[in-house]
């Protein structure tokens, strides 16, 4: 039976920790009827609106460390904290790195997560968990791109809410396929079919030369 506390918000089945809880809660005053109806009055009262039209997802491979630039941790010792120095924000209670002047003007509208933390040591692994939100089968290097993995987000995105737009696409990957040694899985459908994959543009647009295969001509047709 699914436990109530679990993400199955549909769900009403009871297991039996859960009952035997419920049950201490009534010697308290909390009885099961008051219980369900607060269970039902939060669930209305979490609901959120949709309000973003569109993501943009910048995945940094190789960039900079936390500690450099959002999470500087000034009153760590020295062999542990930034060698930069932090600046104030238009978020009162947050400090960033000196180098992002910019970026500390909008920090009002920025959430800084302190606590993401793996036991990856491979790349391809890890990109996997970030690209996807699935743990990868195993920390290896020579993880593949297989069609069993998980999809990346923008397909998942593509296959419950494509754009109302037809003629574009809904899932678009800039500026080219991540790979250290073998393709980093996660940045394509997947299971979900071709269909749902990203158009990828893998060249500098701003080229002369600048083409896409899903938009041009096969180089034997004029």
């Amino acid at each position: 039976m699914k436990n109530t506390s679990s993400n199955s918000f549909q769900k009403t089945a009871i297991a039996r920790r859960t009952l035997l809880r419920v049950g201490g809660m009534g010697i308290l005053g909390l009885t099961m009827p008051k219980l369900m109806r607060a269970s039902e009055l939060t669930k209305k009262t979490l609901t959120i609106a949709p309000k973003a039209k569109s993501v943009i997802f910048l995945f940094q491979w190789g960039g900079p460390s936390q500690i450099d630039i959002l999470d500087m941790k000034p009153d760590a010792p020295k062999e542990y904290r930034s060698p930069h120095r932090q600046i104030r924000t238009s978020c009162p209670d947050i400090e960033i790195c000196e180098h992002l002047p910019r970026m500390a003007g909008h920090m009002d509208k920025c959430t800084v997560i302190r606590t993401l933390h793996h036991k990856m040591k491979n790349h391809n692994s890890a990109g996997y968990y970030a690209l996807s939100g699935h743990p990868p089968p195993s920390d290896d290097q020579r993880l593949r791109d297989l069609p069993d993995l998980y999809p990346a987000y923008g397909s998942v995105v593509s296959r419950l809410r494509p754009n109302e737009n037809k003629s574009m696409p809904t899932f678009v990957s800039y500026p080219h396929v991540i790979a250290d040694g073998s393709r980093t899985p996660g940045q394509h459908a997947s299971f979900l079919g071709k269909r749902y994959d990203p158009l990828f543009i893998p060249h500098d647009p701003n080229k002369a030369d600048f083409r896409l295969p899903e938009l041009s001509l096969p180089d034997n047709l004029t």
